[in-house]
């Protein structure tokens, strides 16, 4: 008896087992360097002037990222470093840069890497980092229409590929996938249910990462209804998703379209019900601000915003924190500049880490903000931010760039124009500042130990004009 019990729990211990184990398997993002989106890579940063190129990797697509404001940083796991230009995903060796394989998933050239004909398969480009989750590669694709596509990370063959999920119809999706427990959490729209019925089903869509089924949508409008009134909601386009274990935070916009209502909210995929739903900014605003970045860590939630560019009103750069247990608001910043667009800050970033908060303001200085406070806890500002080339990009009123924000063990990166700097996250102290005079941007910054790994630009601006290669490379100290 006593054998057949232990044999009993020998099998039920192995079943529980396998039933974690989905939940159990790590997840590397490449976009904001982590599901939670703090932008923090737990690596030891690069402290004095990188001295030498360890290696380099050029590739030409014919995606504008640049214009498209790309979001797609390399993906780092273990000794690889997952890389997307374009249609095409290339995988190389972390300390050599030697490609293991290269597959291109792009059918055809068209302004905008929006393709002739929208059924041709893998039709258009990738414009957000790819997940690495167990043996497969998660990417979302299109442009102007999405899709989820997963890939084999070993032999970069397809394995399954979503319905359309976001167009010009209805909007984009959120394009910040997250993956809990071998499901995909990602606001998104039913394109062709929108053709047929006018439903566009707009919500949080979960499908299962390893068969491609839809398993769940979320509507955010049983609980924004009572609260929200008779406005639309502006979901997925103006979106932003982050995950802290089994919770999902978000914020969305509203409008009846002559004003906004923005909000966040808190979902818990265990228990599967809304746990928080409340404004970010108090009462109406008549500008529709773009939704930046939400993050979380163990104590607060901040988001971001960038207000109106086009409508003729001055833009604005608003950041907020909320204490995470009580979802008490704590703080806000608002930055403004003239209403002739700064180019260069035109789209705001940050990273969060120990409860500080980094970020560019549209005054032009660099801050570290105590999550709690709000108080600023030292400032920088570069003399050069005042120059001629500094206001050469200032006269681009139509070309959007943004900069990326990301913090390491010892290290706060952050870039303006075709400058990266690293700064002593302590003190505020300047520890090096590097210029590629080749480029006129960095697109996006990806620390990894004792290293950094940049991509940028040489930009012509201009919707339809050919670009010039999207540069990768490696750099390292002495």
């Amino acid at each position: 008896m006593k054998k057949l019990i232990s044999i009993l729990l020998v099998v039920l211990f192995i079943l529980l087992s396998g039933c974690n184990r989905t939940a159990n398997i790590p997840a590397f993002y490449g976009e904001f360097c982590d599901a939670q989106r703090t932008s923090y890579r737990d690596v030891n940063g690069l402290k004095e002037t990188p001295s030498k190129v360890a290696w380099k990797h050029d590739d030409l697509s014919e995606a504008y990222e640049a214009l498209l404001l790309t979001t797609n940083a390399p993906t780092i796991e273990g000794n690889r470093a997952y890389l997307v230009s374009g249609g095409v995903i290339t995988v190389v060796d972390l300390e050599t840069g030697k490609e293991i394989w290269r597959k291109d998933y792009y059918t055809g050239p068209s302004p905008l890497g929006v393709p002739p004909d929208y059924k041709s398969d893998f039709s258009s480009a990738f414009f957000n980092s790819p997940v690495i989750y167990g043996d497969k590669i998660v990417i979302l694709g299109g442009f102007s229409r999405e899709f989820l596509l997963v890939i084999d990370k070993n032999t970069g063959e397809p394995i399954w590929k979503s319905e359309v999920i976001g167009g010009d119809s209805t909007g984009p999706s959120s394009q910040h996938l997250l993956i809990i427990s071998g499901r995909i959490y990602l606001a998104a729209t039913n394109v062709e249910g929108y053709k047929k019925n006018g439903e566009a089903e707009a919500g949080i869509w979960v499908w299962d990462v390893n068969t491609g089924k839809v398993l769940n949508k979320i509507f955010l409008e049983p609980i924004a209804e009572p609260i929200v009134g008779k406005y639309r909601s502006m979901w997925p386009a103006y979106a932003s998703l982050a995950a802290d274990g089994p919770n999902i935070y978000g914020a969305t916009r509203f409008t009846n379209d002559s004003t906004y209502r923005t909000y966040i909210f808190c979902y818990d995929t265990s228990r599967k019900k809304f746990t928080w739903f409340a404004p970010i900014e108090e009462g109406d605003v008549d500008y529709p601000g773009q939704i930046i970045r939400i993050a979380v860590n163990e104590n607060f939630v901040a988001v971001c915003m960038v207000g109106d560019q086009w409508m003729g009103k001055e833009p604005q750069f608003l950041i907020k924190v909320f204490d995470k247990t009580s979802h008490r608001p704590l703080w806000q910043n608002i930055s403004k500049t003239v209403k002739k667009l700064n180019a260069v800050l035109s789209i705001g970033m940050f990273a969060v880490h120990d409860d500080k908060l980094y970020t560019i303001l549209f005054d032009k200085r660099f801050v570290c903000f105590d999550m709690k406070t709000g108080k600023e806890v030292w400032s920088f500002k570069d003399k050069d931010w005042q120059s001629e080339w500094w206001n050469k990009w200032n006269g681009y009123e139509d070309c959007f760039l943004e900069h990326d924000v990301v913090v390491t063990k010892d290290v706060v990166y952050f870039n303006v124009g075709n400058a990266i700097y690293a700064i002593d996250p302590v003190s505020g102290k300047l520890l090096w500042r590097k210029v590629v005079e080749k480029s006129n941007l960095f697109i996006n910054i990806m620390p990894i130990e004792n290293g950094l790994i940049v991509r940028y630009q040489d930009i012509q601006i201009g919707y339809d004009t050919p670009q010039n290669p999207i540069t990768c490379e490696c750099w390292k100290g002495n």
